[in-house]
């Protein structure tokens, strides 16, 4: 029971109360017109499959154009790459074969959204990896294992029913469709839905696929290969009645006036360093590796740092784009000043030795900064593909894997300049990157780093811009993205 006479009399005589409710934020949530009823305008929402304009080359190295619908507010973009099956992973014989963890990203290099000549976003698949998986929670990381291919490589064996992970998606008749997300500017909210009916000429989505041996785990002969079978977009757009998009439009697009809206698009840095000169450190008074970043530049949102191992991406037979290896302190800096730092950000124990000098213990500052971020990392904490155990936050080193058992969200450090982790372009903080001297990275690596080999640090940054909807005074639309 409680005494609602009692709490709004006591809530009356607080002053500091009163000041809260007098302020102009305050409504009623229980009004029909405000109570968080959604009563959009006429629309009906459509799927549409977009078939490319130049063909797929069985062996890649190529770059596939897909001709964006020119109608329709397009909300949601997704890539779906098909590949043909390869041969049959039978443990009799060379027969071996199986796609890299995460293919369905990995297959390409750099997407890119292009009209009238211009780049208006680009990403490539690190970001997508990296913003998708760190946003996700474990329900969702595991469609995101799904979608793009994420599963156990699996071993070879004359039973095809025995065969698990991505050894069964390589030999499974009727090869295997990977589908990657495009998160792109006008996939964050209703609002920011793209107007294709508005525009002067049609839009282009752009891929660089790689070359086909270069997206395989193993290819134990040429012959046992999986070959690219085609491609295509799945795109998600509203369409308005007419009487509606004749509103729509004039109420946006009066001549002689610029309409705009927020967006955003993603650059990527990396730069190798020499097992000689690695930094795997968690002494406070060792300097670690410095890496400069002047090609990044524009308003950041969002930067993300990870390191993968030189050895792991030129493999031959167990080639890993996203096998992370952690790293024990990420700081950026500016003129000999530092502007951010997560110190000591590896996950767990750094290293399992009980000797005074061995590690830095266990540590919990970047489960606080995630927390703090709602950046929840969520993913699979299975660790073998017939055994069960207990997720152990010591010595898991991680908060968790994707089922291919490469990429640990966890190891991607975020430095977050804005508030909401689930936007990508609102205007809710950034550092402009442009007017920064000398920005650079200082990164130590944590003690699961291979000390005798080369590795890569990789920055992604999403940076903020203005997208523009420019109309002549004879009605024309023109579009434009304005950055720093």
């Amino acid at each position: 029971m409680s005494n609602p006479q009692l709490i709004h009399r006591a809530n009356e005589n607080s002053s500091l109360y009163n000041t809260i409710k007098a302020r102009n934020s305050k409504q009623n949530v229980y009004d029909y017109a405000t109570g968080g009823e959604s009563n959009i305008c006429p629309v009906a929402r459509s799927k549409i499959i977009v078939n490319p304009t130049t063909s797929m080359n069985a062996d890649g190295n190529t770059t596939i154009k897909f001709q964006l619908p020119n109608f329709g507010l397009l909300e949601d973009l997704y890539l779906q790459t098909k590949f043909n099956q390869g041969d049959t992973n039978d443990a009799t014989g060379a027969k071996g074969c199986h796609l890299v963890d995460m293919a369905g990203a990995f297959a390409f290099t750099r997407v890119r959204i292009t009209y009238q000549g211009n780049t208006l976003w680009e990403c490539t698949p690190e970001w997508i990896v990296c913003s998708q998986y760190t946003r996700a929670n474990k329900e969702k990381a595991l469609l995101l294992d799904n979608m793009l291919g994420s599963a156990v490589t699996g071993a070879e064996n004359d039973t095809e029913a025995n065969l698990e992970g991505r050894k069964s998606m390589a030999s499974i008749f009727g090869g295997q469709t990977l589908t990657c997300p495009l998160k792109a500017f006008f996939s964050e909210s209703l609002g920011r839905a793209w107007d294709l009916y508005s525009l002067s000429s049609n839009a282009f989505v752009e891929v660089d696929y790689r070359a086909i041996l270069q997206v395989h785990g193993t290819a134990e002969t040429p012959a046992d290969k999986i070959t690219y079978n085609d491609a295509q977009l799945v795109a998600y757009v509203a369409e308005l009645n007419g009487n509606e998009l004749a509103s729509y439009q004039a109420r946006n697009y009066a001549p002689n006036s610029v309409s705009s809206q927020l967006g955003f698009t993603t650059t990527l840095f990396s730069e190798s360093i020499a097992s000689a000169n690695l930094v795997q450190t968690t002494d406070s008074s060792t300097l670690g590796n410095k890496i400069k970043i002047q090609s990044i530049s524009g308003l950041v949102r969002r930067l993300y740092v990870f390191a993968t191992d030189d050895t792991d991406r030129a493999h031959a037979t167990a080639k890993a784009y996203m096998k992370t290896v952690d790293l024990s302190l990420v700081r950026l800096s500016a003129n000999n000043q530092t502007i951010y730092e997560i110190e000591n950000c590896h996950c767990g124990v750094d290293n399992v030795a009980n000797s005074f000098t061995a590690g830095a213990g266990y540590g919990t500052d970047y489960a606080l900064e995630c927390f703090r971020n709602n950046l929840p990392m969520g993913c699979n904490t299975a660790v073998a593909s017939d055994t069960y155990k207990l997720y152990d936050p010591a010595i898991d080193r991680s908060f968790g894997g994707t089922s291919g058992g490469e990429f640990k969200p966890s190891h991607v450090k975020v430095i977050n300049f804005a508030y909401n982790p689930d936007d990508y372009s609102s205007a809710d903080g950034s550092l402009s990157f442009s007017q920064l001297g000398n920005p650079e990275i200082e990164v130590k690596f944590g003690a699961g780093a291979n000390g005798s080999n080369d590795h890569t640090v990789h920055v992604v940054a999403e940076v903020l811009v203005i997208n523009t909807y420019n109309t002549s005074s004879t009605g024309a639309i023109n579009f434009k993205m304005i950055t720093e």
